[in-house]
């Protein structure tokens, strides 16, 4: 009889811990059967994204929801970019309500027995393209260093990106989700961090009647060579001071590269939005609290727009709130698609980080207007 009860009890317990494991995962929002991977046909190659539907999309009474688009770095994934680059998107998007997509650049092994071989990249046209006339070269090369995608039949000096034509796969992505879920058309934002951040400038730059706002974090903007939109859009860069990766004082990057000082992509895109010329303290609250220096340019065509510069002080190569070398990995949901590479940390973050909620505070001040 006592050992009856001891297993009844032990049974009990279990099933108390099990449950409570149940209501911590789903408060947390990382339930995988949300978190989902897909592919789509781009120009007769398959490609993929992952795309996250927070637990408030279940509930048929609302709507709509925003629509995040996030961009890994060079040698990232989607999934490293989701858990560590920027510590938990998903988790975010649970908190506030909005459906998260995470395309994923094209990818190769330089050594098919090396994971750390593994390369992938975003394709930006400005990072593989040749000098201009007059226009000196973005990096110091005598000889190009870096693993060469196959899909590239030219590659230049210093060229270092995919060939693929990842701007039309966004916008197909973008496309295909707005169509297949419900989504706020006039709240689309996206967000990179270095490669991925340059190919988030330049995506702003191309499409951006598609978007409501663009944030891009330690961009690898070829130095001289920053765009601008055709119609306003409001654009938050966030950089770190001692970023030796992709520089912001117009030194010469840790491999070789030149990349563009934020000031003048700050100021270029502002002057396209006809903003104030007043360059003023920016009123970003959480990047305030955490010591980052903002400032910005507000005052524009629509008045509701701005652009806005934060620095991270003594800052290196990372998103907000996380740490430098992080999101090289991939995750169990690209078990089969990223075969060949290392796995995350098995440890989900478990509290909101306070860069992603630095950003939705610039990103939910703003929906497409008709300028």
């Amino acid at each position: 009889m006592r050992s009856l009860l001891g297993l009844m009890n032990q049974f009990l317990l279990i099933t108390k811990i099990l449950l409570l494991g149940i209501v911590s995962f789903n408060v947390l929002g990382v339930d995988k059967t949300n978190f989902s991977s897909h592919t789509i046909v781009w120009q007769g190659v398959e490609r993929e994204y992952l795309i996250y539907l927070p637990e408030e999309y279940k509930d048929s009474k609302k709507e709509y929801f925003p629509l995040v688009v996030g961009l890994h770095g060079y040698v990232g994934t989607s999934s490293g970019f989701e858990r560590e680059t920027s510590k938990g998107l998903n988790l975010h998007a649970e908190k506030e309500n909005y459906i998260a997509v995470y395309p994923q650049g094209s990818h190769f092994n330089n050594s098919e027995d090396d994971k750390s071989t593994f390369v992938s990249s975003w394709n930006d046209i400005i990072s593989n393209a040749e000098p201009a006339p007059g226009q000196p070269p973005s990096c110091s090369h005598k000889t190009n260093p870096v693993p060469r995608p196959k899909e590239c039949s030219t590659f230049g000096l210093c060229a270092w990106t995919s060939c693929y034509d990842d701007l039309g796969f966004i916008k197909q992505i973008i496309e295909v989700i707005s169509q297949s879920y419900k989504v706020d058309i006039e709240r689309r934002y996206m967000v990179g961090l270095s490669n991925g951040g340059a190919m988030t400038h330049k995506f702003a730059c191309t499409y951006p009647d598609l978007l409501a706002a663009a944030v891009a974090v330690a961009p690898s903007i070829a130095k001289g060579r920053s765009c601008t939109p055709d119609s306003s859009l409001p654009y938050l860069q966030i950089f770190g001071e001692n970023d030796k990766i992709t520089p912001s004082d117009d030194s010469q990057s840790a491999g070789g590269y030149f990349y563009e000082n934020p000031l003048n992509s700050f100021n270029s895109w502002s002057d396209s939005m006809q903003c104030n010329s007043q360059v003023i303290r920016d009123d970003l609250l959480i990047a305030k609290k955490e010591g980052l220096i903002c400032y910005s340019r507000k005052q524009c065509e629509i008045s509701t727009h701005e652009v806005v510069n934060c620095m991270i002080p003594e800052g290196g190569h990372h998103w907000p709130g996380q740490t430098p070398d992080a999101g090289y990995c991939r995750n169990d949901i690209q078990a089969n698609t990223v075969s060949n590479y290392y796995n995350c940390k098995k440890d989900y973050p478990s509290k909101v980080n306070w860069g992603n909620d630095m950003i939705w505070e610039f990103l939910n001040k703003h929906r497409k207007v008709n300028g």
